[in-house]
């Protein structure tokens, strides 16, 4: 093993040890302070700095572990069949680390890390739009990939979470449904000739 290989294991260790305990201080409802991450980390604080400098990049940090913790590998879906997949596989991942998806959701600082990909989610669910219900108008096919990305999404989740009670499990057959439920409807409206004419 090279000098270079065992330094980036090294780092990787201390990145885990940092969100490890990142998450243990959101599950207690601790404040995300750099002092008190390097504390709960056992690394000096100085040594939680230099892998994440400032509190926007220490959630983006976060971001891609809480991503990688609930089995979420940046793919997005590309057809309904692979949407209802993805949230039967993430929403339950979300109840195992919910405060820090909490966090990830709230923190003004966490933003720029949630919306890293938002292009190539909207243009995903625009091209999943334009093969499952093709020739819909402009305004039609832009609300429904909106709609069905909207689903597949950690903030789905949680509203469904925080005022329907559900757990992961069962937001994710809600989101399901209603991912099915969008695609038929826009189907059969497609179908059907508009009120207005004759």
């Amino acid at each position: 093993m090279t000098a270079a290989s065992l330094q980036d294991v090294r780092a990787a260790v201390v990145r885990d040890r940092v969100m490890e305990g990142v998450a243990r201080l959101l599950a207690a409802g601790d404040d995300l302070t750099f002092a008190k991450v390097a504390a709960e980390a056992a690394v000096p604080e100085r040594t939680v700095y230099r892998h994440f400098p400032t509190r926007e990049a220490l959630l983006a940090g976060v971001y891609a572990w809480a991503n990688q913790r609930i089995g979420f590998d940046g793919q997005v879906p590309t057809s309904s069949v692979e949407a209802t997949a993805l949230v039967r596989r993430v929403f339950p991942g979300f109840d195992e680390i919910a405060p820090v998806i909490r966090e990830l959701l709230i923190a003004p600082e966490a933003r720029p890390a949630r919306l890293s990909s938002a292009a190539e989610r909207r243009r995903v669910a625009l091209a999943m739009v334009d093969d499952e219900v093709p020739d819909l108008d402009q305004a039609t096919r832009r609300r429904l990939a909106a709609a069905l990305q909207l689903m597949t999404t950690a903030g789905t989740w949680q509203t469904l979470r925080d005022y329907w009670g559900m757990d992961g499990d069962e937001a994710a057959e809600t989101a399901a449904l209603a991912i099915d439920l969008l695609v038929r409807g826009a189907r059969a409206r497609r179908r059907r000739p508009p009120i207005d004419q004759p």
